[in-house]
Formats: C-alpha cells, sequence, structure tokens
C-alpha cells in the first residue's frame, strides 16, 4: 500500500539508527519500521541527497501493521519503495502541527503518567506514543556535557494542564544543531542561553513520544522530545545535511 507520508520526526537511537514519524494523506500517524537492527542514518540519504528529514513528503510502500501498545503507529514498510516528494513550506508545517495539536502531554498518552524516575508510562497501554503539544511556557534548554563524556539535550516546559516537565530531546535536527554550534567554537552554556531566549520568544511546537522498554527498564517507555519546531523557524531552513558531521552524509 503506497501512502504519503508528511515526516515530523526523525530521531536519534543508539548505534547510527534513526526513528521516523510522520502523517498520512489522511492524517494517520504512522511509524515506518524494520525488522531489527532497524532504520540506519545513511538511509535518509539516496545518492548523496536528504530525502527523509522533518516535514519532507516521502512516499513509502507500507506492508502491514505491527501494533505494540502503546506503539500503535508502527507499520513495516518495502526499504526500496522510499521516495521523496516535496516539501511543505512554513504556512502548511504550522498547519500540520495544529491539526495535530493536543491539549497536554497526559492527553497525549491518555494513561497515567509516572515520574519516579523520568517521565513514563506502562508498557502495553495507551492508544497512541507519538503526538504535538504547544506549551504554555518554555522554561530553559539545556546542552551540557555529562560526567561520562556524552553530550546531554534537555528541555523544560509547562504544558497546557500546567504541568512541569524535564525531558531528553531526541530530535535528530535539534541534536545536530547544538553539536554544530558547538564545532563552530560556541561555548555550550552559551548555546543553552540562545536557544533558551529563542524558545522563549517565538511560537514553539514539540513532538512528544515514547521509547521502548530496554534492559534496565523493560516495562517502562519513557517520554522524549522528538521534535523542537519554532515559528520563525530557529534552524532558519537549515536541515540535518546542513548540520550533520561530514562522516554521516557520506557513508
Amino acid at each position: 500500500m503506497k501512502r504519503l507520508i508528511v515526516i515530523t520526526d526523525v530521531t536519534r537511537m543508539r548505534e547510527g539508527r534513526v526513528c521516523v514519524a510522520g502523517y498520512d494523506q489522511d492524517g494517520n500517524c504512522i511509524r515506518p519500521v524494520l525488522p531489527p537492527p532497524g532504520i540506519h542514518e545513511r538511509t535518509l540519504y539516496s545518492q548523496g541527497r536528504l530525502i527523509v528529514f522533518p516535514f519532507a513528503v516521502v512516499e513509502y510502500d507500507l506492508l502491514q501493521p505491527v501494533p505494540q501498545p502503546p506503539h500503535t503507529e508502527d507499520y513495516r514498510y518495502d526499504p526500496t519503495s522510499v521516495c521523496f516528494r516535496e516539501q511543505l513550506d512554513e504556512n502548511r508545517k504550522r498547519e500540520l502541527l495544529t491539526k495535530t495539536l493536543f491539549p497536554s502531554v497526559k492527553a497525549v498518552f491518555e494513561v497515567p503518567i509516572y515520574s519516579d524516575i523520568g517521565y513514563y508510562v506502562i508498557e502495553g497501554q495507551g492508544p497512541r506514543s507519538i503526538g504535538t503539544i504547544q506549551p504554555k511556557r518554555m522554561t530553559k534548554a539545556i546542552y551540557e556535557q555529562s560526567l561520562e563524556g556524552t553530550w546531554k539535550y534537555r528541555l523544560g516546559f509547562v504544558d497546557g494542564a500546567g504541568m512541569l516537565y524535564w525531558l531528553t530531546v531526541t530530535d535528530l535536527t535539534w541534536r545536530y544543531y547544538n553539536d554544530h554550534q558547538r564545532k563552530a567554537g560556541r561555548d555550550p552554556a552559551a548555546i543553552s542561553r540562545s536557544l533558551t531566549s529563542v524558545l522563549k520568544s517565538r511560537a514553539v511546537y514539540l513532538r512528544v513520544g515514547l521509547t521502548r522498554g530496554w534492559e534496565e527498564f523493560p516495562g517502562r517507555c519513557f517520554i522524549q522530545i522528538t521534535g523542537v519546531y519554532t515559528f520563525p523557524d530557529y534552524l532558519e531552513g537549515r536541515t540535518i545535511a546542513d548540520l550533520a558531521p561530514e562522516p554521516e552524509i557520506t557513508s
């Protein structure tokens, strides 16, 4: 079944892999998936050109649904079928995000949210694993190095229900933007301050999604930020291809 999907989420996973999600012509949220090891970042490109990125319209041949609640959007696809069609302009981007809005984080998932270690829901429950919110207030962007040497990307915000969240950002473009700024010589603290100012002064839409359980927490699906979008666009039209480290583009 060939479907046109407007990509809304391209997120970082482990070992060079990514997760992709978007909406088809009928407004259904679709997450194209492959068997292990999954989707590698290099497959976002075709003949050296980026074809799968936020707000690209991409054709997929969907083979069969493979829902595993709360990840009800999963759909196996033919990896040879992926074809770029067009890119949405700013007005159409905002229209899509507005159409997919939920009033709060809890309204997206419709199940209890626990917060003893991070924010998570219980695996096997809920009608969906991803959605759009518009924060009532952005509090802070954090970009810093952990004690282990890895880089941390987090956002604090208050949602429409008045709940404060601090969530990890897995949005690949957001991560590459932060890294690109640092490699250009900016101090991470200055990057954090600058992005905090941007987020507080512009219209912000956040995509929030759920991880899958893993060895340490097999029954928990943690909430993460899978897309950060501002109007005006903080990227100023740039995409993953403009910000990615060179090896990721040429591999």
